[in-house]
């Protein structure tokens, strides 16, 4: 979790050449695979398919998130109303747009 007053912004350093294009990568895969994206008064819900090989990608993809971005609060739920995985990202005031704009550019 960030801090009080930390700024929100992403830490551009938090990879090297190899972690960047892993993160690229899993986030067009990561894209591609969502079934909803629902608007919170503080970030956004993104939903999945409970598929297996999805929730271990989902979790990479929230350990690179938290390296990048530790401004955000990330919680990944597991839905028992049908086979569904939903990561919620919300952080301070900013921070969603911070998330629209990368959910913008990542379409």
């Amino acid at each position: 979790m960030a801090e009080a007053g930390a700024p929100v912004a992403c830490r551009l350093d938090a990879f090297d050449e190899r972690g960047r294009a892993e993160h690229r990568q899993l986030a067009g895969e990561l894209l591609a695979a969502m079934t909803d994206v629902e608007e919170l008064p503080d970030g956004y819900a993104v939903r999945f398919p409970g598929r297996p090989f999805l929730f271990l990608r989902i979790a990479r993809w929230i350990e690179l998130e938290r390296a990048c971005c530790p401004f955000l609060t990330i919680r990944l739920e597991i839905e028992r109303s049908g086979p569904a995985y939903r990561v919620r990202l919300t952080g301070p005031e900013g921070a969603k747009d911070v998330l629209r704009a990368e959910l913008l550019r990542l379409r």
